[in-house]
Formats: C-alpha cells, structure tokens, sequence
C-alpha cells in the first residue's frame, strides 16, 4: 500500500475517532440538560436542519447559529420520563437516536469539522424512522442491525 492511501487511512481513522467523541459528549451533555455543553460543540455557524413532517412535535425548518442550534438540538434531544438519547450509527456513522418508551421519536447525525459539529440533521418525521421501529431485534434496533439511513 503506498504511502499516501496510508496516509489518507490514518486521517480517516481520526476523523471517525473524533466524531464518535463529538457525538457521544454530545449525547453526555444532552442527558444532563447542559446546554451550555452543547453548545460548546457547536461549531460557531452551525446548521440545524429539522425534517419534522408528520410530526405534531416539531416544526420543520433550519435553525442557524450556535445559540438558537444549540436550543433546538436541546429541544430535540430532551431527556424525560421515559426517554432515552443513545449512540448509534446512523448513515455509517456515530449519531443520535432518540427513544420514547422504547419507540424511536428521532434520529440525528451530524458533520463535525474541527472537532465540531457543524451540521446537524434530525430526523423527527415518523415516516421516516419507520425502519428504525421494526424487526425482531428489538425497539429501536432497525431489521438492519442498527445501521439505518435516514
């Protein structure tokens, strides 16, 4: 193998490193209701896109700016009375999904740049996140062990 695909591995092994610790201190601050700590992984342009069509819970639309995408990614990652935030992958990569007495209610991934995230995109609409709430692996596991795109 030249040096240069090498190279190019070793980058893509710390990127995906360095995503999964975004993502999961972001879960972390999530949990805690720490906004502050969510925002203190944002990016400070970050991006917001909600795709909440069909959902009575959200509006869709895009939130801009680490302040207002911190207060919706806190909105949509709120922990209660029988909600869970766990990490999962999501498109291939580490990202959120959200449960609901074991019923998924949202899917969120991210582009982090910088070791921050500078995107996020969550996924609220129950059209969608249909595949994540079926098969016999159990609520919230997609047929395809988990590794669902949305």
């Amino acid at each position: 193998m030249s040096s240069r695909r090498s190279g190019r591995r070793g980058r893509r092994d710390a990127d995906h490193a360095t995503h999964q610790r975004v993502v999961e201190a972001l879960a972390a601050a999530s949990r805690a209701q720490d906004r502050d700590g969510v925002r203190g992984l944002l990016d400070g342009t970050a991006t917001l896109w909600v795709d909440a069509t069909g959902s009575d819970e959200a509006t869709p639309g895009v939130v801009e700016g680490a302040d207002e995408t911190a207060r919706a990614l806190c909105r949509v990652l709120r922990p209660g009375e029988g909600t869970d935030v766990v990490v999962r992958s999501v498109n291939g990569v580490a990202g959120l999904v959200v449960r609901h007495h074991g019923r998924v209610t949202g899917v969120v991934s991210v582009a982090v740049r910088s070791g921050r995230v500078a995107t996020a995109w969550a996924v609220l609409s129950p059209a969608k996140l249909r595949a994540w709430n079926r098969g016999d692996q159990g609520p919230g596991v997609a047929a395809t062990g988990g590794d669902t795109a949305v």
